[in-house]
């Protein structure tokens, strides 16, 4: 009985894969994750008059408490609180990059591309998602306050 081959990929499929140092997109933002997962640089409350924001995710127990502080409708400086692993710690630090500028009454943040760019495991977008929760709920806080 002959034995199932193996295919192999082809070179230049494995090329594609690594960058000219041999680092993997995947080892790369696994990086990434550990170096913002470390050294969160926006993490911490607010001020007075900021906004706040909450959500948990109730099967993991990850927390996301965003504090913003808004200058003519748009977020001027995105903190966080957070409880969670080092990819949604991660996550929420990307995120808050992405946040400010943007308007408060709607921001929009991909978390998809965000996990994408961490090389989160697939099985951790729904514990990521949190992320997007608290921002609508502090979105939400935002437009309560407009007259």
């Amino acid at each position: 009985m002959r034995r199932p081959t193996r295919s192999r990929p082809s070179t230049s499929a494995c090329a594609r894969s690594h960058r000219a140092d041999g680092v993997t997109p995947v080892a790369e933002g696994r990086r990434l994750m550990e170096a913002l997962f470390r050294a969160p640089a926006r993490a911490g409350r607010g001020g007075p008059g900021w906004l706040t924001g909450a959500a948990r995710h109730a099967l993991t127990g990850s927390e996301v408490r965003w504090h913003w502080r808004v200058e003519q409708g748009h977020i001027a400086v995105a903190r966080f609180e957070v409880r969670g692993c080092p990819d949604v710690i991660a996550a929420t630090e990307l995120a808050a990059a992405v946040l400010e500028g943007q308007p408060a009454a709607a921001p929009a943040v991909d978390i998809r591309s965000i996990a994408t760019r961490l090389a989160a495991p697939a099985e951790k977008l729904g514990t990521l998602l949190v992320i997007d929760d608290a921002i609508a709920a502090t979105a939400i806080q935002f437009r309560a306050r407009q007259p």
